[in-house]
C-alpha cells in the first residue's frame, strides 16, 4: 500500500514562512534604497539637465508609497504574509 500524501503541501511550512512585518520591513529598506539611488543620481550629476526632474518626482512619489506599504504591512504583526 502506498503512503498516504499529507493533508497540507510540502510547499506550506509555517516556520519558514515570511511574516507581514518582516516582509515591511523589507520593502521599506528596498523602498530607502531605491529612493537613495534617485537622490544619489542627483547628487552625482548624472543625466543632462541638473535639478529634480520630473521623473525623479514620480519616482520618489512611488517611494512615499512603497514606505507607506510597509508601515502599514509593520503594523499588521507577525502573521504570516
Amino acid at each position: 500500500m502506498r503512503p498516504v500524501a499529507p493533508p497540507i503541501p510540502l510547499c506550506y511550512n509555517a516556520a519558514r514562512m515570511i511574516t507581514k512585518r518582516q516582509l515591511g520591513i523589507i520593502v521599506i529598506l528596498l523602498t530607502l534604497i531605491g529612493m537613495a539611488g534617485i537622490v544619489g543620481v542627483d547628487v552625482v550629476g548624472a543625466g543632462e539637465w541638473g535639478g529634480f526632474g520630473p521623473l525623479q518626482q514620480i519616482g520618489a512619489g512611488i517611494g512615499g508609497a512603497g514606505i507607506l506599504a510597509g508601515v502599514i504591512l509593520i503594523l499588521r504583526g507577525n502573521r504570516p504574509a
